[in-house]
């Protein structure tokens, strides 16, 4: 009998990661390791609407958190990346907006999501 179940979670998981590869944006990546840095794809969000949908008594904070393919690479806490656009060539193009990972939010079998904060370009 073959495993449908399997299947079928690999073929969900496929599809997430073409989903993720067709929205997200190149960036530049800086492992906190010292290993060689690299182009890869994150995904940028906030809690904005979270915020707004929310009938809370205090005022929560904006929290930015960036999203990372997981089949790209390990993900750590003080890894940066630079957001930017990929040449012809290949060839990274900075467009001078930092970030540096700070907190893990979330992780499943396609992507791993981190809160970061934003680094002066200086």
């Amino acid at each position: 009998m073959p495993n449908v179940g399997k299947n079928f979670a690999d073929r969900v998981n496929g599809k997430m990661a073409r989903v993720f590869k067709r929205l997200a944006d190149p960036c530049q990546f800086t492992p906190v390791d010292g290993t060689e840095p690299f182009t890869r794809l994150v995904s940028l969000d906030d809690n904005g609407a979270e915020i707004a949908a929310s009938a809370n008594e205090y005022v929560p904070e904006l929290i930015s958190r960036a999203e990372f393919l997981l089949s790209e690479g390990a993900v750590n806490a003080g890894d940066i990346f630079t957001l930017g656009t990929v040449d012809e060539n290949g060839g990274f193009i900075p467009n001078g907006q930092q970030g540096r990972l700070t907190q893990r939010v979330s992780m499943d079998s396609v992507c791993v999501a981190f809160i970061y904060i934003s680094l002066d370009s200086d």
